[in-house]
Order: C-alpha cells, then sequence, then structure tokens
C-alpha cells in the first residue's frame, strides 16, 4: 500500500474481472469515467484490453439487493384494498386519508402512513379471521408527527 502512496497511484474500485466468463465487470460510475479519455479507469481499461482482445465489458448496477424489502407491494392502492375489507371499513378510509394528509409535510410520507398501516393492521399479512361473515378492527389515531420529522424549508 506504501508503494502506492508513493508512486501517486490510487486504488480503484468499481469494477472486477472474470476470468471464466471472460468479461470486465462495472458499475456505471467507473463505465462512465472509463469512457473519458485519460482518466485511470480509462487507461486501465485500455491496459486490460491490450493484454486480453477477447474480453467482454459489461456494465452492472454496483449492488444488487439481496434481502427482499419488507413493505414490497404495500402501496397506498394495496392499503385502501385491505381497508374495504372491514366492516367499518368508512371509518377505517376517512383516518386513512387524514394519516396520508398529516404525511405530507413529512421527510417522508410513505413511511408515516405505512407505520400507521402496520400498527393499526400487524397482521395484515396472514389470513384474516372472520366474524359473522366480516372483519372489524377498532381503530387507532395517527402516529405523533415529531417522531417523523418534517422537510427542509426551500429557501429561495
Amino acid at each position: 500500500m506504501k508503494l502506492w502512496i508513493e508512486k501517486g497511484i490510487t486504488k480503484m474500485k468499481g469494477y472486477k474481472i472474470d476470468f471464466t466468463t471472460n468479461t470486465i465487470v462495472m458499475n456505471y460510475k467507473f463505465a462512465a469515467a472509463s469512457k473519458e479519455y485519460g482518466t485511470p479507469e480509462y487507461k486501465l481499461v485500455k491496459d486490460i484490453l491490450a493484454d486480453f482482445p477477447t474480453m467482454k465489458t459489461v456494465v452492472k448496477a454496483g449492488r444488487e439487493i439481496k434481502t427482499a424489502r419488507p413493505n414490497k407491494r404495500l402501496t397506498y392502492a394495496n392499503m385502501e384494498k385491505h381497508i374495504s375489507a372491514y366492516a367499518n371499513a368508512d371509518e377505517l378510509h376517512s383516518i386513512f386519508e387524514t394519516v396520508k394528509t398529516l404525511s405530507k409535510p413529512l421527510s417522508s410520507p410513505y413511511k408515516y402512513v405505512s407505520d400507521w398501516f402496520v400498527a393499526q393492521f400487524p397482521n395484515y399479512k396472514e389470513l384474516p379471521v372472520f366474524e359473522n361473515g366480516k372483519m372489524h378492527v377498532l381503530p387507532i389515531p395517527a402516529p405523533d408527527t415529531q417522531k417523523h420529522g418534517f422537510k427542509q424549508a426551500e429557501v429561495a
């Protein structure tokens, strides 16, 4: 590492060479820099292709998501569909609209609404239990907006 610093060479990230598939895999930032003449990335790719002329270049995202998102498919429309299945759907819809309105000035409106939804319906992912052919849940109030933070005021 000390030798690299003395010569002014920095360690580059954003690419890897896969000899099994005969490819250079680059992220978008590295690929963009390698297209500019004279950059260290350009010189590196040029040197690799000089040594291995049959090697192909592939551009991929830098990080692959390996875990499932906890709120996948939990959109406002799907929340409304779930709410409409309850016997007191009118009351729940009005609270849902109030929560959406309260979320507008917050820094993360969707998180505020989804936090309320998960608190209101903690078992929304499981099969529902019907009583007399209807589902019923007692509504809870909207969460405190102070915990979610407000958007920054725009300075003109």
